[in-house]
């Protein structure tokens, strides 16, 4: 890649510099930066001094700039507002918007400054504003701008290509208190450095620093400790507040200083603004230089190409030339055994004259010539001649021809077996019938006749000798031909291939040249600029054109713009409770009291039993209450404001944050007890593996796998992401201190407890921590559960989350008053979004923290709204939103203070959920079996009232009512129901591959963006296979969460289908009789498959052909090649992910399809046992003799306890 530097940095840059590049700049067709150049063009002229602020979304960016300079002219709020670059200054009365058309509008003072404020809000009409205001309230020459706040990677690339940075003399970049480690943070604060912009950091918000839980030395030298980490040197570091001006360590008046000393310099310089431009237009020409050339090209194969081709023709040439070669040394060998046969040497000649004597008509043997004797001699001297001149054949020229072939295709490597078959049986079958066909019957046999004779013989041998010949050369010429196409298309194909790079290699110098010499004139023009008179014009006339498209406008009275109409959104106030909801305490002194009642009855030791049960249920109450959020969303302060007193200690520590549990005490653990369990070395390694499996690792134990990470300095590669390396790196300094506890359980004091939490080196190692805890919340049987943050490192590889989502009693969320969501924010919300509706009761509660950040009501309101709407679009629908404030629900409970309304608010609706709703069904089942000990007792009242006969017939229709039932029951038809849950399954799954379609393109996107993919050429190539498995890791995280959720969906379905079999069976049974009346059913659990995680293994050498089309980011990003590589993935995934579904489906059958068939079957044997037993107890009590007056004084006593609850007795 070719570079271009200003050599002298003592150059001052004058109007000829900027005149001269930008007609440069244009007449190379990168209008971009012309269009800079005409801007530094300005600033020049106008000796402009620009700060800029940016900065993390929220963190009070524009609240900087508004108390700087003394004036609101900028909008605050905790949500997103400001959507466009701003521009302030003071003297010319007139507000600008730049629209992206290229037109200005421009509002004269006075103007409506609300009006103003909302046009910031609108990013997709509006480029940029300028704010000139009368008011002297900046020095003249002095402009202050704000850009967008930065809340994901997208974002800050679009600061980094839209926001004038190249007009930036110093930037200010205004960072959360809580948000200083964010990656995007320190990335964009990187490029800043890159571009050679002088940059302070302003830490906001240091109000939120609580000393009790960190001291501000160890903050402070965390935060220096970072941007050591990732070389990131600010000019200096400001620690401020603009809620709380007197708080402790507030430099706010330092950064007044600094900017007054920029204020006052003197001397202006445009020189790293000139620099940027100019490593803007390096890339343009380098991209543009990319865009001409095939990316598939590389050095190596224009070095060796030319030598190459030469070979590979000479190949093609020989293949060519093959099998003419062959024929002719066939032929050549063919001949010369031929005519070097010597077939009749003079004895044999003597034999072909008997021969041909005995051939004569009238020849005889003896005087009277005898048939017999003459037939013999015949015979014999046709053999004597025969059998020579076939040994004669054999030996000059079968063997000889024979030898020579089976040599011949030796060296030209023919090696079908059936070839050299041909050649073994090569052989001329010479008989009786040639040798009598040549004879000229009428000749006379004497010696120039017999020498005649014998010529034609061997002639004869020979061209019959040819024409095998031929034979089998044809078929050795057809063999040569056929195994030579195939090399010879190959040979072509790459020869093609070759003069493509010839001729690429010509273009490639020609424009390589060309790059060459539009580097070297920017260093001239830098050196000697000597810009053209028409230059200097087409520069007048570019500024006039930007003067002509201003339109001065009249204030509108309504914005054109379509604003989102902010509806005021009401906070929630807790739900007071339904009248109807029950006293759990009071509902177990009713059974406890019906208990009582019906102790001594005979028959009633089933119901007994069910009411103990419920009882039991009922007293002692145990619930897990699971905290999600991300980390810095302050769950452990919440956790904290919770319990009243600051039992947590708050990590600074993202990355290792283990799973905490807050417990009740035991008889074997006190207050104040905390259990460690240390990882074990299985939990370690899998850990290792998935972070470290891009460097292929061959470690199979741990001891040997942290020395490889140790000596490699695998923490420092930049493969990883900072979270795993810091996690490497805890992992290593940890070992030698941890090893010898590894996968043990250890008791420490609550004083030790801390360091655990904030010491990477130990956090790094531990699986989870039980602190248990004497309490107002431990003591109602709450164990609280604070899991690791949804972007920590344990929070991916684990089903920690997953199956606390579905075991916990309550889920509590939360979120940050005026923090954007992070991508792993959104993943955990969407997750909890696809299995909300899958629960039975809505045990989601959405927390945002720190409420005391808002100014007004008006404002939290507002803000509660936006994180609403948030929600909403990750699919959680209706939300439980409540803004609360940890840090004074904390100090109010401390000090015994009334409890602030937001807390209040929530933990009524909370407490009322845990302990009204989360016992309703059991309350609900305990009622129900008080109503079946009532009826039942009816039921006796009445049968003791009947005569013997009565008494008997009763006993008879129950004993034949039971039979029929179990018949019934034993043969109900439950296939229609397990061809729903089937098809609900298939329907799930089915609509997982069509979201995933969908949301792929935000994924690509996320993954393949101008900050994950900056380089060109092969440089390139490790950028985009490093995206590419991060991608292929996500899908198949995405795929394995949406499987966990169908799993929950498909739960919940297949136990609603099992309460209205269930149901179905006891309105059965009621029906058959009044007696046999069952129990509620009390739901079972169901176990959820285990589904491997996708795309685990998979072949990245499939996405070769996809990543291979990358030319440059040009093209790629500009010319929307970026689509097509997305489209060309996709093809890839989509079917691996359609195999692992369908896999993944037969799991989910094999894992839910017997489970339904065993809760069905249960719940048949429960109801038969039932009546079985019912039918029993009713013979039991009718043998025995009680008392009517007293059974009738029981029923009162259950009447009364049944109205208590509001619960009318059914006759």
């Amino acid at each position: 890649m070719n570079s271009l530097k200003v050599r002298d940095k003592s150059i001052e840059i004058k109007l000829e510099h900027l005149t001269a590049l930008y007609q440069l700049f244009h007449d190379n067709g990168d209008f971009a930066n012309a269009e800079k150049v005409l801007d530094l063009y300005k600033k020049l002229i106008a000796n402009e001094l620009v700060v800029s602020f940016a900065g993390h979304f929220s963190a009070g960016k524009s609240s900087m700039i508004n108390a700087l300079m003394g004036e609101d002219i900028l909008p605050k709020s905790p949500i997103p507002t400001s959507a466009n670059v701003v521009k302030i200054n003071s003297g010319g009365g007139y507000a600008r918007v730049h629209l992206h058309n290229g037109d200005i509008l421009e509002f004269e003072e006075p103007y409506d400054m609300d009006i103003i404020k909302d046009y910031s809000k609108d990013k997709d009409t509006i480029k940029k504003i300028e704010i000139s205001t009368k008011k002297r309230i900046l020095p003249e020459h002095f402009s202050v701008m704000d850009t967008p706040g930065i809340d994901a990677a997208d974002d800050a690339d679009r600061i980094m290509t839209e926001s004038s940075l190249h007009l930036v003399d110093v930037m200010f970049y205004v960072m959360d208190y809580n948000h200083v480690q964010s990656e995007v943070n320190l990335q964009f604060l990187q490029s800043i450095q890159k571009k050679q912009i002088p940059f302070y950091v302003i830490i906001n918000q240091i109000d939120k620093h609580d000393e009790t839980e960190l001291s501000f030395q160890q903050f402070k030298q965390s935060i220096e400790l970072t941007f050591q980490q990732w070389n990131v040197l600010p000019e200096n570091i400001f620690y401020t507040s603009l809620i709380d001006k007197d708080v402790k360590h507030n430099q706010f008046k330092e950064v007044q200083e600094t900017i007054s000393n920029i204020m006052n310099q003197k001397t202006r310089t445009i020189q790293h603004s000139v620099h940027q431009v100019l490593e803007n237009h390096r890339k343009y020409l380098n991209h543009t230089y990319e865009s001409k050339l095939d990316g598939k090209v590389n050095e190596i194969d224009l070095n060796d190409g030319l030598e190459e081709m030469y070979e590979l023709n000479l190949k093609l040439n020989h293949l060519q030339n093959e099998v003419p070669e062959f024929e002719s040394k066939y032929n050549q060998e063919l001949k010369s055994t031929l005519n070097n046969a010597y077939i009749m040497p003079a004895v044999l000649r003597d034999k072909a004259h008997d021969f041909l004597e005995s051939q004569q008509s009238n020849f005889k043997i003896g005087l009277f010539g005898s048939k017999k004797k003459t037939s013999f001699e015949k015979e014999k001297r046709l053999a004597e001649f025969l059998h020579p001149l076939q040994e004669n054949i054999e030996a000059s020229i079968q063997w000889k021809l024979r030898e020579k072939f089976a040599g011949l295709i030796k060296e030209y490597e023919i090696t079908e077996e059936s070839i050299k078959q041909h050649i073994q049986s090569l052989k001329l079958d010479y008989g009786e019938k040639d040798l009598i066909q040549l004879i000229n019957t009428g000749a006379k046999v004497n010696g120039d006749y017999v020498l005649n004779y014998t010529k034609e013989v061997a002639n004869d041998i020979k061209t019959k000798y040819r024409k095998k010949a031929s034979q089998l050369l044809t078929e050795i010429k057809q063999s040569i031909e056929k195994r030579n196409s195939e090399k010879e298309s190959k040979l072509k194909e790459r020869l093609s291939k070759l003069e493509y790079i010839r001729d690429y290699k010509e273009h490639k110098d020609h424009t390589e040249n060309k790059l060459k010499e539009n580097l070297r004139r920017l260093e001239e023009i830098l050196e000697n600029p000597a810009p053209s008179q028409s230059a200097w014009v087409h520069v007048e006339d570019a500024l006039n054109q930007r003067t002509e498209k201003m339109k001065k406008v009249e204030v509108p009275k309504t914005l054109s713009i379509e604003k989102t109409k902010i509806k005021k959104a009401e906070l929630p106030k807790g739900d007071k409770g339904n009248k109807k909801q029950l006293a759990t305490d009071e509902v177990v002194i009713s059974i406890e009291n019906v208990i009582q009642t019906i102790s001594n009855l005979p028959g009633f030791d089933t119901l007994q039993e069910d009411l103990y049960e419920k009882k039991r249920r009922l007293s002692n109450r145990s619930y897990t209450i699971a905290l999600f959020g991300a980390f810095s969303a302050g769950k452990s302060s919440f956790a904290n404001a919770l319990i009243g007193e600051n039992a947590l200690p708050v990590s600074p520590n993202p990355t290792t944050a283990a799973v905490n549990r807050i417990c009740p005490v035991t008889d074997d653990y006190q207050h104040g007890t905390v259990v460690v369990r240390l990882k074990d070395k299985d939990t370690l390694m899998n850990d290792l593996l998935k972070i470290t499996k891009k460097f292929s690792p061959k470690e199979t134990d741990l001891l040997s796998f942290i020395q490889w990470v140790k000596d490699e300095k695998v923490y420092q590669s930049p493969k990883l992401n900072k979270m795993y390396q810091s996690y490497l790196l805890a992992l290593v300094n940890g070992y030698p201190y941890i090893k010898e506890y590894i996968g043990k359980r250890q008791t420490i004091t609550l004083e030790e407890f801390g360091s655990y939490v904030t010491d990477e080196t130990k956090a790094c190692y531990i699986e989870s921590i039980n602190l248990y805890y004497d309490c107002a919340l431990t003591r109602q049987g709450i164990t609280l559960v604070d899991t690791p943050g949804a972007d920590s490192v344990n929070a991916r590889h684990t089903n920690v989350a997953f199956e606390y989502i579905k075991h916990a009693d309550a889920i509590l969320y939360v979120t940050y008053y005026n923090h954007a969501l992070s991508r792993a924010d959104r993943d955990f919300l969407m997750q909890l979004g696809r299995v909300k509706e899958a629960f039975q009761l809505d045990k989601m509660f959405f927390i945002v923290n720190a409420a005391d950040l808002a100014r007004d009501e008006k404002e939290l309101s507002l803000v509660v709204q936006y994180v609403g709407q948030q929600l909403l679009e990750l699919g959680v629908r209706l939300p439980r939103l409540y803004p609360v404030s940890s840090k004074q629900s904390l100090k109010e409970k401390q000090n015994n203070d009334q409890l602030n309304e937001q807390m209040a608010t929530f933990e009524d609706s909370f407490y009322r959920f845990i302990h009204y709703d989360l016992t309703a069904l059991t309350v609900d089942s305990a009622l129900w079996d008080m109503q079946r000990t009532y009826h039942k007792l009816a039921d006796y009242i009445d049968s003791m009232n009947l005569d013997e006969e009565s008494k008997r017939k009763r006993k008879e229709e129950l004993h034949s009512k039971k039979q029929i039932l179990k018949e019934r029951l034993v043969n109900i038809e439950t296939t229609t129901l397990s061809d729903q849950i089937r098809d609900k399954m298939d329907k799930q799954l089915y609509y997982v591959l069509e979201r995933l379609q969908i949301r792929f393109h935000d994924m690509f996107k996320e993954h393949f963006n101008p900050t994950t993919v900056t380089e060109s050429g092969r440089k390139a190539v490790g950028q985009l296979r490093n995206n590419l498995e991060n991608l292929i890791e996500y899908v198949g995280f995405e795929l394995f969460q949406e499987l966990q959720a169908v799993s929950l969906r498909m739960e919940a379905y297949i136990l609603k289908q099992g309460n209205d079999f269930y149901q179905s069976i006891k309105k059965q049974c009621i029906d058959m009789d009044h007696l046999f009346e069952l129990p509620n059913w009390q739901d079972d659990e169901l176990k959820t498959p285990d589904y491997k995680g996708a795309f685990t293994d998979i072949d990245l050498g499939l996405f070769n052909k996809a990543i291979s089309s990358f030319k440059g980011t040009k093209a790629f990003f500009e010319k929307n090649e970026k689509e097509q590589m997305k489209e060309a993935i996709f093809d890839q995934l989509s079917p691996l992910a359609k195999n692992y579904i369908e896999e993944n489906k037969q799991v989910m059958f094999a894992g839910f399809m017997p489970q339904w068939e065993e809760l069905v079957e249960k719940m048949k044997q429960q109801a038969i046992s039932t009546n079985d037993l019912q039918v029993k107890n009713y013979e039991d009590m009718m043998s025995t003799e009680v008392n009517i007056s007293e059974l009738k004084e029981k029923q009162k006593i259950m009447e009364t306890e049944l109205s208590k609850h509001g619960t009318e007795e059914v006759s």
